[in-house]
């Protein structure tokens, strides 16, 4: 360092030093103490603890598309026509955490679903934090963060194509860690 440098360096914490000394003696100005932070941060109805995962005990089998997962016990499934003559399956517990599965039929042969390939069809759909998902031996998914207003604008998602089909796997972000525990149980059959 130059010594040119050090010294108005130097002069400069000195003189912030003394400011903050008189602020305090003669002003009444002092730290909050971390208990007063604290408490204006954030307040405690906004404040989620993290979502910890069930142990994952429920069998779930869906024998249209072939597949199985586990599922934490006391969730429940539920199963809707959606459009195109696909189905949407909702596995919840009773406080509605849970995930959502779309499938639709999907006519192009691809064995990798990239962000490019969904912002063909879904232009407006945020991507963020995109990571590739391995579906068998060669085929290959997304993993992604979106803003899906269905899901409070925040959502995790994992999509897919197989077999024909177009899985769109859903949930709120918080509920991440519910997914990929539930997800690395899926198996086709």
């Amino acid at each position: 360092m130059k010594k040119g440098v050090f010294i108005p360096a130097f002069a400069v914490l000195v003189f912030i030093g003394g400011v903050t000394y008189v602020s305090k003696a003669y002003f009444g100005i002092h730290a909050p103490t971390s208990a007063q932070t604290a408490a204006v941060e954030t307040p405690a109805a906004q404040v989620q603890s993290p979502y910890v995962v069930p142990d994952l005990t429920q069998p779930y089998k869906n024998d249209h598309f072939h597949f199985s997962l586990m599922m934490p016990a006391g969730f429940t499934a539920a199963e809707t026509d959606s459009d195109g003559g696909g189905k949407t399956i909702v596995l919840q517990d009773t406080s509605d955490n849970g995930i959502q599965i779309t499938v639709t039929p999907f006519d192009e042969n691809i064995h990798s679903l990239t962000e490019e390939r969904i912002h063909q069809d879904v232009p407006d759909l945020a991507i963020t934090d995109p990571q590739p998902v391995d579906i068998g031996d060669n085929d290959t998914g997304l993993a992604f963060e979106s803003d899906n207003p269905a899901f409070d604008g925040a959502s995790r998602d994992v999509w897919f194509v197989f077999r024909g089909n177009l899985y769109q796997i859903s949930t709120y972000k918080r509920l991440d860690p519910l997914l990929k525990a539930m997800f690395s149980t899926w198996k086709f059959f």
